[in-house]
């Protein structure tokens, strides 16, 4: 027999939430066990859970337009691409997963000054409360950062364009750039980078751009450990 269950929206996150965090299915079971939970209803919260995201996958694939990703031109397998202003290097290149790591984006000069334009801006790092689509302090998230708006200023359009030429994507397409500082032991712990569909903030966090499409990650000083 079936059995059946009123689940919260609060348990619901709790589930997604665990999940999202890397716990296993049986984690989660044991968890919600270990708050109070008969094993059949938390099996059974469970699989209402998973059953909703894959249906709002699912629906989500059928009813999203064909279109092109963030991709630099490796064809013909260069060992440098031409980004505008600046020739940049291929170190490595990676289909599954696709994976690129590039050489020489940035000069010295332009990781010291988006590093001094940004510090008297840095705050403890937040992150997205996808219940609500706003935005929260957590103690997963321990870094320090901040945003610059998109073409701020010459430097950061500068590399904004840069990046635009690098992946063949444009520029009005891309977040402004978020510079961020992880002192020792500071920490973002495990999460993804989209969306879900069934989360209620998402449609709040879609209008401020979409979903997250592929990200550049560009280290600005080398630690000595």
């Amino acid at each position: 027999m079936a059995v059946r269950i009123n689940l919260t929206s609060e348990a619901r996150q709790w589930i997604v939430n665990r999940t999202l965090a890397g716990a296993t299915h049986d984690e989660v079971v044991r968890e919600l066990i270990t708050a109070g939970w008969q094993k059949p209803a938390a099996l059974e919260a469970l699989r209402l859970v998973q059953a909703d995201s894959a249906k709002a996958r699912v629906a989500l694939s059928a009813n999203a337009p064909t279109t092109k990703v963030p991709e630099p031109d490796l064809a013909a397998a260069p060992l440098w691409v031409d980004a505008g202003d600046r020739r940049v290097r291929i170190l490595l290149a990676m289909r599954e997963p696709r994976v690129v790591v590039f050489g020489d984006l940035l000069s010295a000069e332009e990781c010291a000054g988006l590093i001094a334009a940004a510090e008297p801006r840095m705050r403890r790092s937040e992150t997205v409360d996808r219940a609500t689509g706003g935005v929260q302090v957590d103690a997963a998230r321990t870094s320090r950062g901040m945003f610059f708006g998109r073409a701020e200023n010459e430097l950061t359009t500068r590399i904004e364009q840069r990046i635009a030429k690098l992946v063949n994507w444009p520029a009005t397409h891309g977040e402004g750039l978020q510079v961020l500082h992880y002192k020792p032991g500071a920490e973002y712990e495990q999460h993804y980078d989209y969306f879900d569909p069934v989360d209620p903030g998402t449609p709040a966090l879609l209008k401020h751009g979409g979903q997250r499409v592929a990200s550049l990650i560009m280290y600005l000083n080398t630690p000595e450990q």
